[in-house]
This record gives structure tokens, sequence and C-alpha cells, in this order.
């Protein structure tokens, strides 16, 4: 698998985003929870960077995101959207 491969879309998209949107999470303030999970993962794992991913329609959109300015990515640049697909 290659990162410069688009993801496929898949078959449960439409149900998969709706079911994102219902957390209304997307586009949230940082949490101190979630930055203590990635804080730990990283610390863990001796990682520089540590995140969780939301991935929508255009994006990949970071909640918490340790050792990373950016707070998101093009969907099609996006490791994540691969991971859905299960490639």
């Amino acid at each position: 698998m290659s990162v410069e491969t688009a993801p496929p879309v898949p078959e449960c998209e439409d149900e998969r985003i709706q079911a994102l949107e219902r957390y209304n999470i997307l586009d949230t303030p940082l949490e101190v929870a979630f930055d203590r999970i990635t804080h730990l993962a990283a610390t863990a794992f001796g990682m520089p960077i540590a995140l969780i991913s939301l991935v929508d329609r255009g994006r990949q959109w970071f909640k918490p995101r340790h050792g990373m300015k950016d707070q998101q990515t093009a969907r099609d640049v996006a490791f994540s959207a691969h991971a859905i697909c299960g490639d």
C-alpha cells in the first residue's frame, strides 16, 4: 500500500459519515481527556507524534494531536482513509 494511492471509498460511506456526524465532534475545541490519550500513546511508544483522526468526506481531522501543529489534512493523502477500507 502506498499513501500516494488515493484510498477507495467504502460501500458504507454514507452510513459511516452519518455516524460520525451524530457525535458532533468535528471542529470542536481541544479537550484535556483526548490530549491525555495522545500524550500517553506518544510517551508509551517513544514517538514524537500521536493523534486521533476522524475522516469525513473530504479531510482527515485531528481531534487531539501531540507533536503536530496541523489540525487536518486532505482525505486523499490520509493514511487513516486506507484503514477504513481495510487496505
